[in-house]
């Protein structure tokens, strides 16, 4: 060998790069011979089979047990996320075509990552993306190779999946995170299209995430195949990486290429080169002739000032992964197929001296404390506060609250807590009571309108779901357990299945969470939808007092009223007056719920008792015919600040107007009901939505 370890800068680092079948007796001898890295890649599969969903502990713990035995023999882990590999339920979705897939990559690496990424070297989501879009993946998925609609999709949604991974693995305080392209020499064809990838081959991923934007001479042919939106994902793409990987698959790499490709794209980023000697002399002479040249080509683009950092070279552990497009790549050591044996090879033994004499000090993985766990943040947004709550392992860990305010206000209580923990969350939900539309939901108690989109600028969270405070209550109950709810009639502990949630607080809630084919869905409804009408003659009057003081609340020339009007926070006032007029006190004043109920449970005020008994019997009533209409097997659950505050409203009296159904009556005795027990109803229910939206 014409170089030793000696001729490199200091920390120049020199790693072994293998892509499948990784062997623990393998990181022996790379130990042995003097590397400083390993590279290897993590199977997609082996940690997600289905892509998404469930998780396989095996191969997490496989991955915990290699990254653990790298570092025992000194070997800094430095881990690629995907070569060739799909899972064969989201290649049945169209693979990489697919532009969900840049999520579901995305939510892949923060589970890996948030198993090992804390003992991590350095980590590239995506490995040789040229090599994936034109020969993998359209040689085994596609039906046409050479498909040009097919194959611009597939780079843009690789590169928007690398974008969105390294924006993952930020949110969990990791660094030290690149990319790695493939320079590959453009053959000449008589098929237009094979001409045109090669014209774009070495440029457009490069290009991508480097500069934010594609080559023009590739968009010329190319823009017509991309997604529509594909410009708004080039921020998303480009997000900022700490380094660079090479490998020059058809080519020895010159001085004038490493040169160049700094030039254009990586600036005074670190570059690192994975060799790749000639195939068929990877023995002997031939194999340090052809290591030679590379490291020679590596020496000249260091004396031009070009900053490489490293040099990879491939081992046995590529086999796999290369055939049957490339053929066999070099190897360091052979690996016997009818037994994990290793032994050295003759370049082997040429290498060993060559490393010697000396070890880089840079860390062997991240720095102590830079992990964090991912958080996601769930909202409950009312009219005066909003109270934000930090989820860490799906439990709440801290619970703030803020004014609502303005727009800008909000928006700023979310940044301000996303600043103080110091990361991105993976997901927000916020909860308000309002109509959604189009990802916005129009507070009304606030008087804002609040969109996915804002929240996302204000966090960085990748994903982001307002849903009303109905869809909240109703998902509130979704893990309830006997724990949490008070028994008025059926099962000690809630059942499965489908449930109906009806939620008294500031106004009146209705949901419904669907359980079906083994997950749960919600419907949600507003009482102001739910008529009300005089359940005794007695009632009647006062009724008809109601509609001089909320006309517009009743339906046609009717008595029929929306039911939020009386069974509600808000509706509570109205109630009283009306009782009160109805009774003959023409100036009876307006008051707040909670004085109204305290009069009514201290028995000092006969209007306030009479009211009382009216709320929570109109109550039972309407929970009894929804109940009747939706048939909840999982029971029927009344949540809410009226119902956690007081208590002593939902007895007897409750429940025998829940039951009273004529020939209904015996089915209305059959189901289970229950008063929940949860504080921060809304915050469990953002959260447990929040589960179901990223598990979906």
């Amino acid at each position: 060998m014409n170089y030793t370890r000696s001729d490199f800068p200091k920390d120049f680092l020199f790693g072994v790069a293998a892509s499948a079948h990784q062997i623990e007796q393998e990181f022996d001898l790379v130990h042995e011979a003097g590397f400083d890295c390993y590279q290897f890649s993590i199977n997609w599969a082996r940690v997600l089979p289905e892509g998404r969903g469930a998780m396989n502990e095996t191969g997490l713990d496989f991955y915990d047990r290699l990254t653990d035995a790298l570092l025992a023999r000194g070997l800094r882990p430095c881990a690629t996320l995907n070569q060739c590999e799909l899972p064969t339920a989201l290649a049945d979705l169209g693979g990489w075509r697919n532009r969900a897939i840049a999520d579901w990559f995305a939510d892949f690496t923060e589970i890996i990552m948030g198993r090992v990424g804390d003992r991590m070297y350095s980590v590239a989501p995506i490995s040789i993306p040229a090599g994936i879009g034109r020969l993998r993946n359209f040689a085994y998925q596609t039906p046409d190779p050479d498909n040009t609609r097919a194959i611009a999709r597939t780079r843009h949604h690789m590169l928007l999946a690398h974008g969105c991974a390294i924006e993952a693995m930020r949110g969990l305080g990791m660094t030290n995170l690149g990319v790695v392209f493939d320079q590959r020499r453009a053959e000449p064809s008589k098929d237009p299209n094979t001409d045109l990838l090669g014209d774009i081959l070495n440029r457009f991923c490069p290009a991508g995430v480097f500069n934010k934007t594609y080559p023009a001479t590739a968009l010329e042919s190319l823009e017509r195949h991309l997604p529509a939106s594909w410009q708004g994902d080039m921020e998303t793409i480009g997000t900022g990486v700490d380094w660079c990987g090479l490998t020059f698959d058809t080519h020895w790499p010159s001085a004038v290429d490493l040169s160049r490709f700094q030039h254009d794209y990586t600036q005074d980023r670190p570059i690192l080169v994975t060799d790749t000697a000639d195939r068929e002399t990877s023995h002997g002479d031939g194999w340090v002739n052809d290591l030679n040249q590379h490291l020679s080509a590596v020496q000249d683009a260091l004396k031009q000032g070009v900053p490489v950092k490293g040099v990879f070279i491939r081992s046995v552990l590529d086999r796999g992964n290369w055939a049957p497009y490339d053929a066999e790549p070099k190897d360091v050591v052979d690996t016997v197929s009818s037994a994990p044996e290793s032994k050295p090879k003759v370049s082997y033994n040429i290498l060993k001296p060559v490393l010697s004499g000396g070890a880089v000090s840079l860390p062997l993985a991240q720095p102590p404390g830079a992990m964090r766990a991912h958080w996601n943040l769930v909202a409950d947004i009312g009219g005066t506060n909003t109270r934000l709550g930090v989820i860490a392992d799906g439990k709440l860990t801290d619970l703030r609250k803020y004014p609502t305010g303005t727009l800008p206000e909000l928006l700023n209580a979310f940044h301000t807590l996303r600043d103080e923990i110091g990361t991105d969350p993976r997901a927000v939900v916020a909860a308000g009571a309002g109509p959604v539309k189009n990802g916005t939901i129009r507070l009304t108690n606030a008087k804002l309108d609040l969109s996915e989109g804002d929240i996302g600028k204000a966090t960085g969270a990748q994903h982001t779901f307002v849903i009303n405070d109905f869809t909240a209550a109703a998902w509130s109950v979704a893990e309830i357990t006997g724990d949490d709810v008070e028994v008025l009639q059926g099962a000690a502990t809630p059942p499965p299945g489908t449930r109906l949630v009806v939620g008294p607080g500031t106004g009146l809630g209705v949901g419904a969470l669907l359980y079906s084919e083994g997950r749960y869905h919600t419907a949600s409804g507003e009482g102001g939808h739910i008529g009300l009408s005089p359940r005794h003659v007695d009632e009647v009057e006062i009724f008809k007092a109601a509609r001089h003081i909320a006309p517009d609340c009743f339906f046609d020339e009717t008595l029929v009223l929306e039911a939020e009007m009386f069974l509600s926070g808000t509706g509570l006032p109205i109630l009283y007056r009306a009782a009160g007029m109805a009774a003959g006190q023409a100036d009876t004043p307006m008051r707040s719920a909670k004085d109204i109920l305290e009069d009514a449970r201290t028995q000092t005020d006969l209007i306030a008792e009479k009211t009382a008994h009216m709320f929570t019997t109109h109550l039972g009533a309407v929970m009894g015919d929804l109940a009747v209409v939706l048939m909840p097997v999982g029971g029927v659950f009344l949540v809410g600040g009226v119902a956690e505050k007081n208590r002593w409203l939902f007895k007897e009296a409750f429940r025998d107007a829940f039951n009273a159904g004529g020939r209904f009556t015996d089915l209305r005795r059959s189901m289970s009901l229950y008063v929940s027990e949860q504080d921060e109803f809304g915050i469990v229910g953002a959260n447990n939505f929040c589960k179901s939206a990223l598990a979906r």
